[in-house]
């Protein structure tokens, strides 16, 4: 593995568990590669061929990709029951919670709005209006003749 990719990329975070024994090391060091072969045929399917094919940092990338796929899994499971429960004990006049909630549209900054708006503005004083055209024209836009002064 190139000693150069980055720990936090690999390492699991969340299914690290207790350090094996030593003993435990010391009887798992002949059996290495039929323990990884065992882990990916078990959980990606993986043949033989498919899994010898890999090369280490595919192997490091795929189970940190198999925890974070696992953590998400578990906490998207705990996200419903939790709102399934409080949906169903909820006092009266509450409203229910949302499995999914829609991202709030937030309200841009009127300043900053009214500076741009009078920047296109002066612009189009100087410069005409010939660059709306040519915005809609790449675009594949056909250009209805209406401009921020008009609106």
């Amino acid at each position: 593995m190139p000693f150069f990719l980055p720990s936090r990329l690999i390492e699991l975070e969340h299914f690290v568990g207790e350090k094996p024994s030593e003993d435990y090391l010391k009887i798992a060091e002949p059996y290495r590669k039929d323990i990884d072969f065992a882990f990916f045929a078990a959980n990606f399917g993986y043949s033989k061929e498919e899994y010898e094919a890999l090369t280490p940092k595919e192997l490091h990338f795929l189970r940190k990709a198999w925890e974070d796929k696992a953590v998400l899994e578990t906490q998207l499971f705990y996200n419903a029951v939790f709102t399934a429960f409080y949906n169903v004990n909820r006092p009266k006049r509450k409203k229910a919670l949302k499995l999914w909630p829609t991202k709030q549209v937030q309200k841009g900054d009127m300043n900053i709005i009214k500076g741009n708006l009078d920047m296109v503005r002066k612009i189009e004083k100087e410069e005409g209006k010939d660059w709306i055209k040519t915005v809609y024209e790449a675009n594949g836009l056909k250009f209805q003749g209406r401009t921020v002064q008009d609106g």
